[in-house]
């Protein structure tokens, strides 16, 4: 009879290692951080960006019909976020005016960036979403003829002796953007979205919040049916799956590739040197701990590869071994109690001091990464992949080390963990840069255990992403004045897990 064990103090990983047995536990104080708020910086939306800035599927974007997601991400976006009243030319800027409704100065833009960012058909091709220029075409300064603000916040702007693409009247070039892009320039001037944001109101959870929501209410489970056929169901799922980063897809057909076609609703998969998709099978002389029987901690997939794979799938075909559940924790939760409780724990696993590496073969992969990513002030992922960790430079460990235990003893600890044994049929989903996934032993003796795996990489994640951001009508602004609260947010989450109330 197989025992399940308790996670160890270095966790297994899906792509190699043994483990060690568990460490003693020790309290971590409850010392309440002060709050903070972080800001994010978003985006301009220059010519083109229509296309956006990822490879996207073909999932429909359009807006959610009854019963579909509405505003679960970000909360209600404005009504009127406040329309642009006027418009002042000047030598090499415009000067544009929101009225008393924005207590913020006039917003300046240069006329060279505005004229860039013309998304005129002329301009852009609408077919692919390209644009017919390039930047260096453009004078220095383009001189404006004149600039109008219409009823509906919508701003024209007439270039004058402008050669900057064919087609152009008598040297004039008319620019028109709606409402909608010029409140998104409010955001941000400086460059495109970065590429690492926060996309979504997470929930952060332990054990009996997500089952409540994955066995309560069901809003974590989809069937695949739901997930092929029906956009509604489809979009809730991938809401669902941005919130908490693990949901459940069941009654899938018993075929090997069906992991493909429920990964291809997303997007493209993810090539890595295991292919397209892989499976998780028992075999002697392994090259991977993933392809025994015995015990995996918790871990995160492909720490030394570039990029890490954002989404991992894994369809059960069989599991009739005694043993072999599946085991998930949300590594974010755990961060956060550490930021929470410990601020100078969590600061030390924000420095650059983990190696990561994978040599075998003809594979030889390395880098180095932080425990725990913020991006201006903002939880952005986790990198957490023990068996692939390269020796420490000698002056890192000592820091290191006191916080990993820390961090892997919130993630480890059993209330914190959802444990599942999955059936055939089913195919989990889940977020590789923020939950952390593992199983418990099996027997080989009796039955088989086939799970068939596959990644979707964080570029496609994030155009889906966007489509859903459009679908339910949110705006960058909406998304700056959620941004601007999440850290306080996300701290009275853990805290409120923690039976505490910050202070």
């Amino acid at each position: 009879m197989l025992q399940s064990r308790t996670l160890p103090t270095v966790a297994g990983l899906l792509r190699g290692g043994r483990v060690a047995p568990p460490a003693p536990s020790s309290a971590i104080s409850n010392r309440v951080l002060p709050r903070t708020c972080g800001g994010r910086r978003l985006s301009t939306r220059p010519a083109g960006l229509h296309q956006r800035r990822h490879h996207s599927n073909q999932v429909s974007a359009q807006r959610s019909g009854p019963g579909g997601p509405k505003n679960s991400l970000y909360g209600t976006p404005s009504v009127d976020n406040g329309k642009l009243k006027a418009v002042k030319v000047h030598k090499a800027t415009l000067s544009l005016d929101f009225g008393k409704v924005d207590s913020r100065e006039p917003l300046n833009i240069s006329s060279l960036w505005l004229r860039d960012a013309c998304t005129c058909p002329l301009c852009v091709d609408p077919d692919s979403g390209q644009k017919n220029f390039s930047t260096c075409d453009i004078p220095d300064v383009p001189e404006v003829q004149s600039a109008e603000v219409a009823n509906d916040g919508s701003l024209t702007v007439v270039w004058k002796g402008d050669n900057v693409v064919n087609g152009s009247d008598d040297g004039l070039h008319k620019s028109v953007w709606s409402d909608k892009q010029v409140q998104e320039w409010r955001s941000d001037l400086s460059s495109l979205r970065s590429p690492h944001i926060v996309p979504a109101r997470r929930t952060l959870w332990n054990r009996s919040v997500y089952e409540q929501l994955w066995k309560g209410d069901g809003s974590c489970t989809v069937s695949y049916m739901e997930w092929m056929q029906d956009p509604d169901a489809f979009w809730r799922a991938f809401a669902k799956l941005c919130e908490t980063g693990l949901i459940f897809v069941t009654d899938v057909p018993d075929a090997e590739f069906e992991v493909e076609k429920i990964a291809s609703k997303i997007g493209i998969l993810q090539h890595t040197f295991y292919g397209f998709t892989w499976d998780v099978k028992s075999k002697p002389r392994a090259e991977n701990v993933a392809y025994t029987s015995q015990f995996l901690g918790l871990h995160q997939d492909l720490m030394y590869h570039i990029p890490i794979p954002r989404l991992q799938l894994l369809h059960c075909l069989a599991n009739s071994c005694e043993g072999g559940e599946s085991l998930f924790s949300d590594g974010f939760r755990a961060a956060m109690e550490l930021k929470l409780n410990r601020p100078d724990l969590y600061g030390a696993l924000t420095e650059p001091s983990v190696n990561f590496h994978y040599k075998k073969g003809q594979h030889s992969y390395e880098m180095v990464r932080r425990t725990i990513e913020e991006t201006h002030g903002h939880l952005e992922t986790l990198h957490w992949s023990p068996p692939f960790q390269a020796p420490f430079r000698r002056d890192s460990i000592t820091r290191w080390k006191p916080a990993a235990t820390a961090f892997q003893r919130s993630l480890s600890e059993a209330e914190n963990m959802v444990e599942v044994k999955l059936k055939p049929g089913e195919c989990v989903i889940f977020d590789n840069w923020r939950v952390l996934h593992g199983r418990q032993e099996f027997a080989t003796s009796g039955g088989s255990r086939w799970l068939k795996g596959a990644y979707i990489s964080d570029q496609v994640h994030r155009a889906v992403e966007d489509q859903l951001q459009e679908r339910n009508g949110i705006t960058d602004p909406d998304i700056e004045r959620f941004r601007s609260r999440l850290a306080d947010e996300e701290l009275d989450q853990v805290a409120s897990l923690l039976g505490t109330t910050r202070i």
